[in-house]
């Protein structure tokens, strides 16, 4: 759908299978790439992305998605695509007929301008748009292969998911058909994917949330699926209930700050006007999932009919192909000094406590660990340590990084000789009643005057200081190093900013206001 909530072109299952078979056969033929072979795709949010995604799936071709780079002025978001396809040993980038065109326009600005843009001179680019494969028109074989004659096994790569902020540093995850199985059938169990279910997602389609947990899942499970740009999101988040009312959506999903941001930019009469009572699953994962934004989402939309066992806080991360854990259903308030200065998560009530969600039950065949990430020993229930994480969706490591793909995704905890291995996630968490609790990250942990804050919490305190801080909308900007053995928190606030926010948390940290 376009920003207006307009269809702009749809494809049936038929469609699908020969569209992707179209594809295969291009790759084969015309690009002359074999299974293995590695394409990038480079397309705007849309069905272009997704028949690139299946024909490489189809052909064996590893698919590589990336965040497309502004195809008019790609200055600042060249550096990465070189990358990624320089890591990757990519053999064709994929695209669409509508990108192509953006950027021969890009090509003639730079042009005119006296610049240039360094795109890779050697890497043949490849449309994939729908007709571009007819074989009428190609003068291909009258018998061609097709995806049938290519068989992998559950331990053959399927595609490189490039993780978020890699890049600087490319890590492409190896994910294996085995893993999209695995990942497929947890979505049908857990999420109840199937002929009747209708989803409506904005979400990216080069980032794993949209990739795996919606494109390919929702294909997988024979679902309806409706897709539109996460900048029609942006631009207008009421759109997203306006579709979802329209076709009486069954799923969706999206990071928590899209349910402020829905919160704070639709009217009371908008949300009287729609009726969401028939969504079962609103997903929330990909960021921090935070109680306030729970509670405010949940009873603004009450009206709509939005039933509030529906929203399923997640966690995921593309080492684990995506999800770990879903349908959070509790909440905990805990003593906010013992988690920050012991590490425990002690239920308590009180001003100093804080409430956190659960990210999910723990599954049978997904076996998840708290261990303490020094010395690789197993941690108790409430205790804070790292989440290591194994079942049949751990990725089979880095591309191209063997001793970083054994200190991930091949950790043992000490004092275990029975040959199991572990992803370390990188993520804290704790485990109460069966449910994972995530924490933050171990690289982001903030210790200041012994006490462990999560970046979070600080955020959670400055984007609360005034109501011209909107969600999403503030990030930070270092001005001085910091240092191990002392550091000094100051404030420089407007008049117009509530200063005792800002001092309340400068004590919380220890440090004079």
């Amino acid at each position: 759908m376009n920003e207006r909530g307009r269809v702009t072109e749809s494809m049936t299952r038929a469609d699908v299978v020969t569209e992707m078979n179209e594809v295969a056969d291009l790759l084969w033929q015309r690009c002359g790439l074999a299974p293995g072979d590695r394409a990038v795709l480079v397309y705007p949010p849309g069905l272009d992305f997704v028949r690139g995604l299946v024909g490489c799936l189809a052909a064996g071709v590893l698919p590589v998605p990336i965040y497309p780079p502004d195809p008019i002025n790609p200055q600042n978001s060249i550096e990465g695509f070189q990358r990624v396809v320089a890591d990757c040993g990519a053999k064709v980038v994929l695209t669409s007929r509508r990108y192509t065109g953006a950027r021969w326009l890009g090509a003639a600005k730079s042009f005119v301008a006296g610049s240039s843009v360094d795109w890779p001179s050697d890497l043949p680019w490849q449309v994939t748009s729908r007709g571009i494969g007819s074989r009428r028109t190609r003068g291909f074989d009258s018998s061609p292969r097709t995806a049938h004659e290519w068989a992998p096994s559950r331990d053959t790569p399927a595609l490189l998911q490039y993780t978020s902020g890699s890049t600087s540093d490319p890590k492409g995850v190896v994910i294996t058909h085995g893993n999209l199985a695995h990942q497929f059938e947890l979505n049908r169990r857990l999420l109840g994917l199937g002929l009747e279910t209708r989803g409506v997602f904005w979400l990216p389609p080069y980032h794993d949330f949209g990739l795996i947990s919606v494109i390919l899942s929702t294909l997988t499970g024979n679902s309806e699926l409706t897709m539109m740009s996460p900048l029609s999101f942006i631009q207008r988040p009421a759109l997203w209930f306006d579709v979802m009312n329209r076709v009486r959506a069954t799923h969706t999903a999206a990071p928590n700050f899209a349910y402020d941001l829905a919160v704070h930019k639709t009217t009371t009469e908008q949300r009287a006007q729609w009726d969401l009572s028939s969504l079962k699953v609103v997903m929330s994962a990909a960021e921090p999932v935070r109680e306030e934004t729970k509670r405010r989402f949940l009873e603004a939309f009450a009206v709509t009919g939005l039933r509030p066992e529906a929203f399923c806080p997640a966690y995921g991360l593309a080492e684990h192909t995506v999800a770990v854990t879903i349908f959070g259903r509790s909440t905990l308030r805990v003593d906010r000094h013992q988690l920050e200065m012991e590490r425990r998560a002690v239920p308590a009530d009180g001003a100093d406590s804080q409430v956190l969600v659960s990210c999910g039950e723990l599954t049978g065949d997904v076996d998840v660990r708290i261990v303490d990430p020094e010395l690789c020993v197993g941690l108790s229930d409430g205790q804070v340590g790292e989440i290591w994480v194994d079942s049949p969706s751990k990725a089979a490591g880095y591309w191209g990084s063997p001793d970083e793909s054994r200190a991930t995704f091949a950790a043992r905890l000490t004092g275990m000789n029975d040959g199991h291995s572990y992803l370390r996630t990188g993520d804290l968490g704790f485990l109460h009643d069966g449910e994972l609790y995530v924490c933050g990250r171990v690289k982001d942990l903030l210790i200041v005057a012994g006490r462990n804050i999560h970046p979070q919490d600080v955020e959670d305190t400055l984007r609360n200081c005034h109501r011209a801080i909107r969600p999403g909308g503030s990030r930070p900007s270092p001005s001085m190093p910091v240092t191990p053995k002392r550091s000094r928190s100051s404030w420089r606030c407007e008049p117009t900013l509530h200063e005792q926010s800002c001092r309340a948390w400068s004590r919380r940290c220890g440090r004079s206001s």
